[in-house]
């Protein structure tokens, strides 16, 4: 689906839908949204407690997909056309009422169907499809949409390997909630996001903070002081906090604590606060991977959890990444589990309190926050 324009949220609220005749029945459209790739890969690959020898992503990596395997699959809505209609609109909203708008897409006249992406697994969204004749504006479709299986991977135009940290099983039982940390590729003028990227993002996803790690020398010789160097500042415009973390990445035991003592509580306080962070250096592989395996860690996932959700990184574009570099994520693995505690939880828990200087107070309410 090529889309045409892309609505701002203050058109969608001023705009009003007039039925015209019977409207259509509502249908109900669920689907799993799971790249078909990486599902298979979450749900049949098993790997052994403090054993990284090995990786199964040689296995799936190079299997092909109708569309990039670092992005979703899509729910797909259909409608009667017959030719006659004109600013055909699509409206996907958080409420019955369609007061809370998710997205909305303006549509060729000629097109008889829309694919939906990025809807958070499990919740209920409600759509409707209206097409303009005779003046009057004509419900063409009406209904439900759910997408079912966890993993979240979110579709863009520009970016790559992008995803939420949502959805993810803890060791005792509890969920990682959706909506409040993502990870992914930079986005500047050398990776910008399209418009409609921005939408989705500052919108649609609520994102915050865009939380930069990469070094300096990856930002073109530019000064954080020199407001003229647009990789200084966030492409997602007014509303969104732009930091500069710069951090080492895989090598916990030898990097700046005062680094990660801000770059962490930073993430957490902006979760605690409800205010969704964007996390990202060059590929959103590495360092990225390196923050997120820490955050991840110290909400509780196992340490196969942990390792899959890293190896993801693996179906971008940026190349893969597995669990038995022995230089990178497996060196990380071999510090983190030398460490003092009887679970990877602990061990990790006890990495923030003793080594970076987290409080235990800041990490519980981190988890009240994150998990439910």
């Amino acid at each position: 689906m090529r889309l045409t324009r892309f609505l701002t949220f203050a058109a969608i609220s001023a705009a009003a839908l007039v039925g015209c005749g019977k409207a259509p029945k509502p249908v109900a459209i669920t689907g799993i949204t799971e790249n078909e790739v990486a599902r298979e890969y979450i749900q049949t690959v098993s790997y052994p407690d403090g054993n990284y020898e090995e990786t199964s992503i040689p296995g799936f990596d190079t299997l092909k997909t109708a569309f990039r395997k670092d992005q979703p699959s899509p729910l797909e809505i259909s409608w009667e056309n017959d030719g006659t209609f004109s600013g055909i609109i699509l409206r996907v909203a958080e409420d019955k009422k369609m007061s809370k708008i998710f997205l909305c897409n303006e549509l060729k006249p000629e097109e008889k169907s829309a694919k939906v992406f990025n809807l958070i697994p499990g919740k209920e969204y409600w759509f409707k499809v209206t097409g303009e004749r005779d003046g009057k504006e004509r419900i063409l479709a009406r209904g439900t949409l759910k997408a079912e299986g966890a993993l979240r991977m979110i579709r863009t135009d520009a970016l790559h390997n992008v995803r939420d940290l949502g959805g993810w099983k803890t060791t005792d039982g509890k969920t990682i909630k959706y909506g409040l940390i993502f990870r992914g590729g930079q986005m500047n003028r050398q990776d910008p996001p399209s418009a409609e990227d921005q939408i989705l993002m500052k919108e649609a996803l609520g994102i915050k903070a865009d939380v930069d790690l990469r070094w300096d020398n990856e930002l073109d010789g530019g000064t954080p002081d020199d407001p003229s160097d647009d990789l200084y500042y966030t492409p997602l415009g007014e509303g969104v906090e732009y930091v500069h973390m710069p951090v080492n990445l895989y090598d916990p035991g030898h990097a700046d604590k005062t680094q990660w003592n801000n770059l962490l509580n930073y993430v957490m306080d902006n979760v605690i606060a409800g205010r969704p962070c964007y996390i990202h250096c060059a590929a959103g592989a590495d360092r990225t991977g390196t923050t997120c395996f820490l955050l991840e860690g110290v909400l509780g996932l196992s340490e196969q959890s942990l390792s899959k959700e890293y190896e993801l990184t693996s179906f971008s574009t940026y190349g893969r990444r597995g669990r038995d570099n022995p230089v990178a994520y497996k060196y990380m693995m071999s510090y983190i589990l030398a460490q003092e505690g009887d679970t990877i939880r602990d061990k990790i828990e006890n990495y923030f309190t003793e080594y970076v200087g987290i409080s235990t107070e800041k990490i519980e309410a981190f988890r009240a926050a994150m998990l439910e």
